[in-house]
């Protein structure tokens, strides 16, 4: 089980005291695999023992064996763009950037079952179909995904509520969200503006919510569901490819499972676009 997955499945048991770990240990994937114990606890303000804590809680006999588990997880990232952007463009020295793009894209492809599995995205699937609304949710370079997710919600005949514009926006369209609803969120590296209060209305209302990340395991309150893969190589560029095929693999999914709801109205598209265009 990766460092990730251990996160995922010790979520419910996370104390304040390990968020706070957690939180500074995803946020500097630089620099805290060479961290000692005593060194992250002090960084987070907490006692030395806290960093034990957590590594027992998930699953490792110390914290030597989850920074171990680190330094294969998350590697040796930097967190900046501009240091991101210097990283890749070193490697990309004696490598066209094609070349090099295209295979750290294909490793980030290859290895997306490892993180996140096909019940996962059933999971997801029926709970889309299975909700009264569903809201999608994204910001910045992401939101190209929520756009995605919304168009082919739509061309299976579903009604979508996209949560884009300014915060007053996102709380006027999510005025009628309810108990049977679903929350989709696509986040990276750091919770953008207004997700956890979406998340923490979410959940008052009795709302559910899916978020499709990298590294958001420990925002409090959390999601439902959580679908993570890593996106590239931490040191490097990180794109969209990797939460978009998850994206894609949800809406084949849906089709795949739910035929009866999703086929009759791709028909009835075709109808209309052939009139319209």
């Amino acid at each position: 089980m990766s460092f990730h997955e251990r996160i995922d499945e010790a979520r419910g048991r996370l104390t304040r005291t390990d968020r706070a770990l957690l939180d500074l240990i995803l946020a500097h994937p630089a620099d805290s695999p060479l961290w000692r114990g005593e060194e992250v606890a002090g960084r987070a303000g907490v006692h030395p023992a806290a960093a034990t804590r957590l590594a027992q809680r998930l699953g490792y006999q110390g914290y030597p064996q989850l920074r171990d588990a680190m330094r294969v997880d998350l590697g040796y990232g930097l967190t900046g763009a501009g240091d991101r952007f210097r990283a890749e463009l070193r490697e990309q020295r004696d490598r066209g950037v094609l070349d090099s793009l295209l295979a750290s894209e294909l490793d980030s492809l290859a290895a997306v079952g490892r993180h996140v599995t096909q019940e996962q995205i059933d999971d997801a699937a029926d709970t889309i179909i299975g909700a009264r609304r569903v809201f999608v949710f994204a910001r910045g370079n992401s939101s190209v995904l929520a756009d995605l997710l919304d168009r082919r919600l739509r061309r299976f005949g579903l009604q979508p509520v996209c949560l884009s514009g300014s915060g007053r926006e996102v709380a006027e369209r999510i005025l009628p969200m309810g108990e049977g609803d679903l929350l989709v969120a696509f986040a990276f590296r750091r919770p953008p503006r207004n997700l956890t209060d979406l998340l923490a209305h979410s959940g008052r209302v009795g709302a559910e919510s899916l978020l499709v990340t990298d590294t958001l395991h420990t925002l409090d309150p959390g999601p439902t569901r959580i679908l993570s893969a890593p996106r590239g190589h931490q040191e490097g560029f990180a794109s969209l490819a990797v939460p978009m095929m998850i994206a894609n693999a949800i809406v084949l999914t849906v089709a795949q499972r739910h035929p009866d709801t999703a086929l009759p109205a791709l028909d009835r598209l075709d109808g209309l676009l052939a009139d319209f265009d």
